[in-house]
């Protein structure tokens, strides 16, 4: 045991910088690990502590308002009167709690839709009830529901509850908040349905496990007290209800839905959403984000285990001899075989112990990783069978990377060729390099060693070739974001969506259009609407987007079919295909309240608004009893090189309607993938750190293999000068090669798993863009100049000893 770890030593002091670049490799790629591991397990169990801590239901029902006694249940609700008392619990909705299956109803609650309008930051503290204004807030479409003895309730997370004292309490859902910008103490103003404006004060934030989170959900969510709710929407005749159902098979979420819409009525539900809805909703970017790192992470362990053993591999070519000497004083093969092994498992477990310290540091360091709840005993807020499995999966491939060539190296005879190197092929034949007779020597010579070791060289550009097709993919995740990010990415086109802010904000329809068709911005005015509907089955809504006319079509980025042409065409999103189970050019049938439609999906769109679960089709096609009479917005299509948001900041100027316009950007899917774009730049860090340690390898390889040439060439000549050439040009082919291989390997690769991403998450297939021609080329230059330079140093060295000296240096 003492003569191995002597030589572990000695080997180790030797070669100082390739154990360094072998531990930092493996110490990023266990970083990526655990932090791909970390993100994929914040994405959803947080949820699921926060959703069995709230005791939230497994289904959401919001139905319109109640059937007034002594009305037929199929009569409209706009044809009640108005009401001054809140009226009883609807009998509907209090039947549910029969249905096969469902252990419990929650009590009903009270709902109204507003819209929040505006934000003020300036009132003082204490400050009661005053005038609403219109502040400077983003607006977004709210839902309103009335607190009360035993309702359920969301879980506060800063903040306070409603209580009576401040009567005009609001307690926003987190999602709501983080888009309003708003906080505990900041004053609110709701626009009600009538077009009367509340001022609001924020009294507490609020997670709500059993909602999708906006905006994916089109609306925010809003607490408040009985009297609030009407002040809001005084006709208790036009207020909603909302139930959850408990069911005692979590799994059967889905047909329970559909059993309960069946049971309350299609028409009256306006909004569905089930537990793994909701699930699915939270921790999208973190999820997107733990399978970049997770993927890469893999394939860069994959890497990594090719740099040891190509290491490993090269050392003992290096060491044949001293091999041969411990083979004769009594070594064993399988001591040989332990003693290479647990040298680079030495490495392999410092890597591992300094990557795990840099991710704890990372996720403490983040605030979207580091603030995982009820996880205070732990360092990393995954599991430790995770952490456990990521450090034995990259033990294990560095262990049997270096086995492999250990096991060649106990194989070794004790009585080695005299030189202590395996003989090599014979020096090519001078009608091999023919064509290179005009070349410098150097370039002749180095071509040549390259071509005729061609399975060292094969194998070195393969091992070479696997970072760089991973390096692609973290290029062409970047690309693919720089592309949505713009306004002309080829995902949505670059719109605005614009609406009246009151009931007075514009004085009709044309008017507000032709005042924004006048806008030097603006390339085309889009009229437009929004129904809820329910799929096949009931089991869940999505959106009926009416967007333009038949005549003035709005221009839809198509990937897939074509525009839809006429009434009852439509397009959709991948998420609402996957939801109606239906493909392009079949027929899908929805449900808007009481009315069936069917419609012709002729084309998919990249829609990244709500998931993808959006059908849109032209406003002809809304003609049905009960559908809207006019455009509830206007779509603005803005010309090429205007900026959203400086239109988004002057329009309201600019056409004289001022705060009474509401004017939003159209969803931005790249909005929330910042930290996507921080990985990427780790990864392709990491990735230059294998490619670092690999070009070592392959140098070192290349000048101990050619230690005869280099002394026989200056004997006839070659100058040291020459000599660097000769080397440099052999590690830059190798390089080069390598990186054509791995480009064209990484680039239809990458294009495959965003496109299946895209699908996954709803927007769909198409939104993949290759990396840029330059930033392949930049690749291609970095790796060709890296490997000239390791290639170049060490030759240089040996070729200003004496042709004895060389001999001795290898």
């Amino acid at each position: 045991m003492h003569a191995v770890l002597r030589w572990i030593r000695a080997d180790l002091r030797s070669h100082r910088l390739p154990s360094l670049l072998v531990v930092a490799a493996t110490a990023g790629t266990v970083a990526a690990l655990l932090l791909a591991g970390t993100l994929l397990d914040t994405a959803t169990d947080p949820w699921l502590r926060t959703y069995r801590q709230a005791g939230a239901p497994q289904v959401r029902i919001d139905t319109g308002p109640p059937p007034a006694p002594g009305r037929d249940a199929g009569e409209p609700a706009g044809n009640t009167p108005a009401r001054d008392d809140p009226g009883p619990d609807d009998p509907a909705l209090t039947a549910l709690a029969g249905l096969p299956g469902v252990l419990a109803v929650t009590v009903q609650q009270r709902t109204t839709d507003a819209t929040l309008v505006g934000l003020d930051r300036a009132a003082p503290a204490g400050a009661g009830a005053s005038a609403p204004d219109q502040g400077t807030g983003h607006r977004i479409p709210l839902t309103v529901r009335a607190d009360g003895p035993g309702a359920p309730r969301p879980l506060l997370t800063t903040g306070r509850w409603l209580d009576a004292a401040t009567a005009d309490g609001l307690v926003l859902e987190r999602s709501a908040a983080e888009a309003a910008w708003a906080r505990p103490g900041d004053r609110l103003t709701v626009l009600g349905a009538d077009g009367r404006l509340v001022g609001l004060q924020v009294l507490g934030i609020a997670d709500s496990p059993d909602q999708i989170a906006y905006p994916e959900a089109g609306f925010g969510l809003g607490w408040v007290l009985p009297a609030t709710l009407d002040l809001i929407q005084p006709d208790h005749a036009a207020q909603g209800r909302t139930v959850g159902l408990r069911l005692a098979d979590p799994t059967t979420a889905d047909y329970a839905a559909q059993r309960a819409v069946t049971a309350v009525g299609a028409g009256r539900v306006t909004r569905l959403a089930t537990w793994t809805q909701a699930r699915a909703s939270r921790g999208q970017d973190d999820r997107l984000t733990g399978l970049l790192l997770g993927l890469c992470g893999l394939a860069a362990l994959l890497a990594a285990a090719l740099a040891v053993a190509g290491a490993a591999a090269g050392r003992i070519r290096a060491r044949t001899g001293d091999i041969a000497l411990l083979k004769a004083l009594g070594f064993t093969r399988g001591q040989v075989v332990r003693m290479f092994t647990a040298q680079h498992l030495l490495l392999a477990g410092t890597g591992a112990l300094i990557g795990w310290a840099g991710a704890v540091l990372a996720v403490h360091l983040s605030r979207s990783l580091g603030a995982a709840p009820a996880t205070p005993h732990r360092l990393l807020p995954v599991s430790p069978s995770v952490t456990g499995a990521v450090a034995v999966a990259t033990l294990a491939a560095i262990g049997l990377a270096a086995a492999l060539p250990a096991h060649r190296a106990s194989r070794v005879a004790p009585v080695p060729p005299a030189d202590g190197t395996v003989p090599g092929d014979p020096a090519p034949r001078p009608a091999r390099l023919g064509a290179l007779r005009r070349l410098p020597p150097a370039l002749v010579l180095g071509l040549g060693s390259a071509v005729r070791d061609r399975g060292p060289s094969a194998v070195t550009v393969l091992r070479l070739a696997v970072p760089v097709a991973v390096c692609t993919l973290a290029m062409s995740t970047w690309a693919t974001l720089d592309a949505v990010a713009r306004p002309s990415g080829g995902v949505t086109p670059a719109a605005l969506t614009v609406r009246p802010a009151t009931a007075d904000g514009a004085r009709d329809d044309q008017e507000l259009r032709r005042l924004l068709a006048a806008d030097p911005a603006a390339a085309g005015v889009y009229p437009g609407a929004e129904l809820q509907t329910l799929a096949p089955g009931q089991a869940a809504t999505l959106t009926l987007r009416a967007l333009g006319t038949t005549v003035a079509p709005y221009p839809f980025h198509v990937v897939e079919g074509r525009a839809a042409r006429g009434p009852g065409e439509a397009v959709a999103g991948q998420g609402a295909l996957d939801l109606l189970d239906v493909k392009i050019g079949q027929w899908a049938r929805v449900t808007t309240g009481d009315t069936p439609r069917i419609l012709h999906v002729v084309g998919r769109v990249l829609e990244p608004d709500q998931g993808g679960r959006v059908i849109s089709t032209s406003l002809d096609t809304l003609d049905r009893p009960g559908d809207p009479h006019g455009p509830a917005f206007y779509s603005v299509v803005l010309r090429p090189g205007a900026d959203p948001a400086t239109v988004q900041r002057e329009l309201p100027t600019r056409t004289g309607l001022g705060a009474r316009l509401d004017v939003r950007p159209a969803p931005d899917p790249a909005a929330q993938l910042t930290a996507l774009r921080g990985s990427v730049i780790g990864l392709v860090a990491l990735l230059g750190l294998i490619v670092l340690a690999e070009v070592l390898t392959a140098a070192a390889t290349g000048l101990r293999e050619h230690h005869h040439d280099l002394a026989l060439l200056r004997a006839i000549g070659l100058t040291p000068r020459q000599a660097g050439a000769m080397m440099a040009t052999r590690g830059t082919a190798l390089a080069l090669a390598a990186t054509a291989l791995g480009t064209a390997v990484g680039l239809p690769l990458s294009r495959w798993l965003i496109d299946r991403q895209g699908r996954a998450g709803g927007v769909g297939a198409g939104i993949a863009h290759g990396a840029s021609p330059g930033a392949i080329v930049a690749v291609a230059i970095v790796a060709a100049a890296t490997a000239a330079a390791v290639a170049t140093l060490p030759a240089l060295r040996a070729a200003r000893l004496p042709n004895g000296g060389i001999l001795r240096e290898s």
